[in-house]
């Protein structure tokens, strides 16, 4: 059967890759480069919840186009960072960083934007079509917030961010009319040098994983019942082998559950382009703990910007792996416990390429 992913760069100029995926062959081909706007490269892009609409975080704007058909894809709105009124000034290092579409109604699009005057979170309004349509509201986080990586429980009443500015998890509560949030609380890192990146929620709703970058380790919460906030358990798993005599020159980068729930995947990268990431696997229990820590194996290079993991969206069997030091994207089968790379493209064009994301 063939699948079909889709991925961008860090870097200008502006482009979206279509790749197919041959999982009988076991062979991957780039098959069609869309241009984009040359000063919008797309560095965290995701599908709407049809995947009719693609949405990037697009350096000083969130954009977003119509996926009429893998190879078919076209531009359709951007908006400048919202929040702070310098954000979008072409002056300063400010630059959108992640994006979060809501799979239930009224189906917002929530983004980030990153480094300097980061410290608000932008909502837009989408059309029927999942264009964007407005701002509709910039809320506040904290005058040091950098927010790379969000995520909504399973009913998606609430959001978590993962907070690297400030070190802090934030929870907000999402209105179900108009998707607009409301602050719950916010909780320190367990230690001033972990800095949140990433958080990813178990499909039970009962764990929340949060991915340290520069603690170099995955910290598990439990979800209080009552508050919906993340309470620490005072577990961790390393993603970087311990004992390194360098950890500094390491940053973790993203963490997903596979689509069963059973599985966690997490990457970090290294500073050093002589040097490899990570890549490690946990064996979850039903409700979301960890029960073990399956691997943790060296990836091809550094990962630079990227060395982001992508589960197949419909079974555990295969994941994509990014980066943009040399250029590729690669698909993993994931059996028995085991990893094993069955394919590879390479591409040398400038900043590919970031993350992946499944359209068939």
């Amino acid at each position: 059967m063939l699948h079909h992913l889709m991925v961008g760069t860090w870097t200008p100029p502006g482009a979206i890759y279509t790749l197919e995926f041959d999982d009988e062959a076991r062979s991957l081909k780039l098959i069609k480069k869309t241009e984009i706007a040359h000063d919008e490269p797309i560095s965290w892009m995701t599908f709407d919840h049809v995947k009719k609409a693609i949405y990037g975080a697009s350096m000083k704007t969130f954009s977003s186009y119509t996926v009429k058909s893998p190879t078919e894809i076209v531009h359709s709105a951007s908006h400048p960072i919202g929040g702070h009124p310098r954000a979008s000034d072409a002056d300063t290092n400010t630059r959108a960083i992640f994006i979060l579409a809501a799979h239930r109604a009224p189906y917002n699009v929530y983004g980030n934007p990153f480094y300097k005057f980061a410290g608000y979170g932008n909502i837009f309004d989408v059309t029927g079509g999942g264009r964007l349509k407005s701002n509709v509201q910039n809320y506040e986080y904290d005058e040091h917030s950098g927010v790379h990586g969000m995520v909504f429980d399973p009913t998606e009443s609430y959001l978590y961010s993962a907070d690297m500015g400030a070190n802090k998890i934030w929870t907000h509560k999402k209105d179900p009319h108009t998707g607009q949030l409301t602050l719950v609380d916010s909780v320190e890192a367990p230690s001033s040098g972990d800095h949140p990146r990433w958080v990813e929620m178990h499909p039970s709703g009962k764990y929340l994983y949060a991915l340290m970058e520069a603690g170099n380790r995955i910290a598990v919460y439990v979800i209080d019942e009552k508050r919906h906030t993340p309470v620490f358990t005072h577990v961790t798993y390393p993603l970087i082998p311990p004992g390194m005599n360098n950890p500094k020159n390491y940053r973790s980068d993203v963490v997903f559950c596979t689509s069963s729930g059973r599985y966690l995947f997490a990457t970090s990268r290294a500073n050093d382009k002589s040097t490899t990431g990570y890549i490690a696997a946990f064996k979850l229990s039903p409700v979301g703990a960890i029960e073990r820590q399956l691997f943790l194996n060296p990836t091809p290079t550094s990962g630079g910007h990227s060395n982001a993991v992508s589960p197949f969206p419909w079974s555990d069997e295969w994941l994509a792996l990014t980066d943009d030091t040399l250029g590729f994207v690669e698909i993993y089968r994931f059996h028995d416990e085991m990893l094993a790379r069955v394919a590879r493209v390479e591409c040398a064009d400038p900043g590919f390429c970031m993350n992946a994301i499944w359209y068939d």
